[in-house]
């Protein structure tokens, strides 16, 4: 007897109440999921979770003004070392911290060389753009020119030097002169390199005074290292 024809089997679409085969559903849903690198993923290249935006700082840059003025801050050395190091990582970061420039002056006033450095870091930094600002500072540099320390002595001269300010040349001038003859050489060397900075905020002060032929008594200081400059360092020719 002749067989019956055999049934045509569905086509795999057709399969298992019509639906797409596993492997199919699969692509389908790959296909269909939202892609992860959008602007989540931008915005962990760029920094994470925005910690460090200086949009999400505006409150805690008050938060450090009231810790910079709190007397408890004041009598524990490492916390308050602890908060300049914040102030001075939002600097750096690009974020506005000039509205601590009262209270940074203020802090100042310690024997914590790695707290003076970090200060006038800051103060080098604003007084530039904040003419006002920066002349609050020049009384307490001016002192710091004379501390018993030749570090602070250097490092304060190089401040002052480095406040970019016209207005403060004639503040300049005395703590310049005298740091050419102090007796330790890191002073002196930094005084050399005052007298440049000067130069380049006003060549005529420089050019109308004595100022080249102390650099020239300046090569027979004793150290070598006093008179000689940074190779990245040059002083221009003066007629």
């Amino acid at each position: 007897a002749p067989r019956p024809p055999r049934r045509k089997r569905p086509p795999p679409q057709q399969m298992r109440g019509g639906g797409p085969p596993p492997r199919q559903q699969q692509q389908q849903q790959q296909q269909g999921r939202p892609q992860q690198g959008g602007a989540g993923q931008q915005q962990q290249q760029q920094g994470g979770s925005g910690y460090f935006q200086p949009d999400n700082k505006k409150g805690e840059v008050n938060e450090l003004k009231a810790l910079l003025r709190d007397p408890n801050v004041e009598r524990d050395p490492k916390r308050k070392r602890d908060v300049i190091k914040k102030v001075i990582a939002y600097m750096t970061l690009g974020i506005d911290v000039s509205r601590l420039f009262t209270e940074m002056v203020m802090s100042i006033e310690t024997r914590d060389l790695v707290v003076k450095k970090m200060v006038y870091h800051y103060l080098s930094n604003y007084a530039h753009e904040k003419p006002e600002m920066g002349l609050m500072c020049i009384n307490t540099l001016q002192r710091d020119c004379s501390n018993e320390d030749p570090m602070v002595r250097g490092l304060a001269l190089r401040s002052l030097c480095s406040l970019r300010l016209p207005s403060v040349l004639e503040y300049i001038e005395a703590p310049l002169r005298a740091s050419l003859t102090d007796p330790h050489s890191y002073v002196r060397k930094t005084g050399v390199m005052g007298i440049l900075k000067v130069y380049h905020l006003d060549k005529d002060l420089i050019r109308s005074s004595d100022w080249v032929d102390v650099l020239y008594d300046m090569l027979r200081d004793v150290d070598g290292t006093a008179a000689r400059l940074p190779s990245h360092f040059s002083f221009p020719t003066i007629d």
